[in-house]
């Protein structure tokens, strides 16, 4: 008899003439074994039956006991034996697993060993059921094999925690069983954000990465760690200890990265870097993947190629040879966007990438499909927002305030196209998949000349052309001007100029309209940017507007009392805002301040805070902040600049629509405060185009 087994004993009695009841008992019973029987065979009856049943404490040891059975009838008694055999039986144990680390969306297979320890019979297991978004998901059918398939898996929107539940059978009436931890977190481990390195050709060197490990947010762990200290019990999760290999996912030509292995319980790994000979120098971001089986985590290898030629202030000279020499060389001008040649030796050396140039164009195809049959752009929330029954005429589009009006989203959408060096002349297009677009500018600067002020709805005049498109226009008009060396544009430039000097007041600031007059210092310090740009396209601004300019730019000054312009606000009194302060060192660049003042180290500083994360697709700051600190940081180099940059184009390549209606464009709800994806876009290309749209400030051609 076998633990849980039940066995029948067949009892016949010969009665010899002996009439009446018999009385039946059991004695000398072995431990682990119940009997089951009628205590009395009664008158007539000569058969009984005893049902024998093992318990689960049966099969430890080999037992071969004889039971006595009694029959007493009046005086009379008799005694009969048997014996069972109570043998030693095998069960069947589960291999112990250690804890089962999941990030939300993983879906994991694995296998618990069975030793059999000699039994054969099929295994039934009973369902376990997980919480929070965690599953298990058990064999159904009885295992023959030595092997349990186990699916575990966490939802994308599971809980982080700890859960234990327990993988079991019953066998001869005993639970064979093993815990299955499973510990859901997003960060099992953790590594540098970043990695920076600066490597001349020819160069190998080892860069140190560190590593965090834990299964939980620093917060639950705390948490945790306080009830241990008053329960003794060690309620947080343990850590992943696991060895970790690292790669780098792409790495351009000259450039070789070793995968690198971080050991089992270590915190710290070195990644080799070779570089050839012959490699471009430049600013190469790198993605880096740390993964242990089925978890990753992600970051980023920020490379700086250096030049062993360099010259402090001065460009390379490749890119100066490359440079078209019919454009007039000025201090951040349009030379570098020239030719292909500039365009791509520019990019290399800040930043770009085959895949940032593959967004853009992307971007540029999106843009150009925005443009109507008359040339212009209208501002896309505006149409969304315009009311039932009313047109897109411009009569409509011009009165509305949704981020603009359609000459500044014009002129606007003509800068991406301006940047890549394409004006309305069809040999303007230095590659093919750039010959589209002169026609593209031509109708768009057609527009933008002959467009006058609309008769304002209540018949009382024109209305006033908003102060953004008055900017974009004459940024727009002057670069075209400077790229085509057309003197009947220039003359427009230099309307368009005065126009925007004649909208300055008395104090020496400007408006964005005449009922937008609370803000003054972000208006002032985007129409002074323009006049700067205007003067490094040869167009140049009147000397008393920027003497007027400049007591305005004080006053808006919200630094420390020790470096005031290192800081600037919305009020001339403050607080700092991080769009402002951009816009402000940016002016102070143009202006000459040098690069290591302490109002740039210390304004750079303050822009680097608020850089795009690596991860997420929302940012906190507007796409126009991105696009003026860029700018700022671009011109000062070095590795803050080289460490933003990365992160402003892994963040734009991540967020990049991929659907084919708005295949190339950004959703405006990515920034804060934007409402319209057309305006977002194009600034958005204009960040990529950073490397080569305008010369950087403080390097010259000698």
């Amino acid at each position: 008899m076998r633990p849980t087994e039940t066995v029948k004993v067949p009892l016949r009695v010969n009665r010899n003439n002996n009439e009446g009841p018999i009385d039946v008992s059991l004695s000398k019973m072995p431990s682990g074994v119940e009997a089951s029987f009628e205590k009395q065979i009664p008158d007539g009856k000569s058969e009984l039956e005893i049902e024998l049943s093992g318990n689960q404490s049966l099969g430890d040891r080999q037992r071969d006991v004889t039971i006595t059975i009694a029959l007493s009838m009046a005086q009379n008694s008799v005694e009969q034996t048997f014996d069972i055999n109570l043998p030693i039986v095998s069960r069947p144990s589960f291999g112990r697993l250690p804890p089962v680390f999941l990030q939300p969306g993983d879906t994991v297979n694995l296998r618990v060993p069975i030793e059999r320890n000699g039994f054969a019979e099929p295994l039934t297991l009973e369902p376990v059921e997980y919480t929070k978004g965690a599953l298990c998901r058990l064999p159904s059918e009885p295992i023959e094999d030595n092997n349990i398939k186990v699916l575990v898996a966490a939802s994308e929107d599971a809980e982080e925690g700890k859960q234990t539940q327990q993988i079991k059978s019953n066998v001869f009436g005993r639970e064979v069983s093993v815990p299955l931890t499973l510990i859901v977190t997003k960060h099992p481990f953790t590594m540098e954000e970043m990695v920076y390195a600066a490597v001349l050709p020819g160069q190998q060197k080892k860069i140190d990465i560190t590593f965090q490990r834990d299964s939980l947010e620093s917060l639950s762990r705390t948490l945790t760690g306080g009830l241990q200290a008053l329960t003794g019990v060690d309620l947080a999760p343990a850590k992943f200890d696991g060895p970790v290999i690292v790669t780098a996912e792409s790495s351009p030509s000259g450039i070789t990265v070793e995968q690198a292995y971080l050991e089992e319980g270590a915190l710290r790994c070195g990644i080799t870097v070779d570089v050839t000979e012959d490699a471009l120098p430049g600013l190469y971001s790198l993605p880096l993947a740390a993964t242990a089986d089925h978890l990753e985590t992600h970051g980023l290898l920020v490379l700086r190629i250096q030049d062993p030629t360099n010259e402090p202030g001065v460009l390379p000279e490749p890119i100066v040879s490359s440079m078209s020499k019919t454009i007039r060389y000025r201090r951040g001008g349009l030379k570098g966007r020239s030719t292909e040649e500039s365009k791509e030796l520019l990019a290399s050396l800040y930043g770009g990438s085959e895949q940032s140039k593959k967004s853009l164009m992307s971007a540029l195809a999106w843009l150009a499909t925005k443009q109507a049959e008359d040339g212009s752009w209208q501002p896309l929330a505006a149409v969304e927002n315009l009311d039932s029954g009313m047109t897109e005429g411009p009569e409509n589009l011009l009165a509305m305030t949704a981020g603009g009006d359609s000459v500044s989203t014009t002129a606007l959408a003509l800068l991406p196209f301006l940047a890549e060096g394409v004006t309305y002349e069809p040999e303007s297009a230095t590659a093919v998949w750039l010959e589209s677009y002169p026609e593209v500018v031509r109708k768009g600067l057609t527009w933008l000349g002959s467009s006058q002020p609309q008769v304002d709805p209540q018949g009382v005049g024109p209305v006033e052309v908003d102060l953004r498109g008055l900017i974009s226009g004459v940024v727009a008009g002057c670069e075209t001007s400077s790229l085509s060396g057309d003197g009947a544009l220039k003359k427009n430039a230099v309307y368009a100029l005065k126009s925007l000097a004649d909208r300055q007041t008395k104090e020496g600031s400007w408006q964005w309209s005449s009922t937008e007059t609370a803000e003054t210092v972000l208006p002032t310090l985007r129409s002074i940017l323009a006049m700067r740009v205007a003067e490094s396209c040869g167009v140049k601004p009147s000397v008393a507007t920027l003497k007027r300019t400049d007591v305005f730019l004080e006053s808006a000054a919200c630094g420390t009392p020790e470096i005031p312009q290192s800081r600037f606000g919305l009020a001339p009194a403050g607080p700092p805002d991080p769009t402002a302060t951009a816009a402000g060192l940016l002016l102070l660049q143009y202006k000459e301040e040098p690069y290591d003042s302490p109002a740039m180290i210390d304004g750079s500083r303050f822009l680097s805070g608020f850089a795009p994360p690596l991860e997420g697709n929302s940012y906190s700051q507007s796409v126009d902040f991105l696009l003026l600190s860029s700018a700022v940081l671009r011109n000062i180099e070095g590795e803050q600049f080289d460490m933003w940059y990365a992160k402003v184009t892994a963040f734009l390549l991540r967020t990049q629509e991929q659907e084919e209606e708005e295949l190339g464009s950004w959703d405006p709800t990515l920034f804060a405060g934007e409402t319209d994806r057309l305006q977002v876009t194009a600034r958005a290309i204009l960040c990529l185009q950073l490397p080569y749209r305008y010369l950087p400030l403080y390097r010259s051609e000698k």
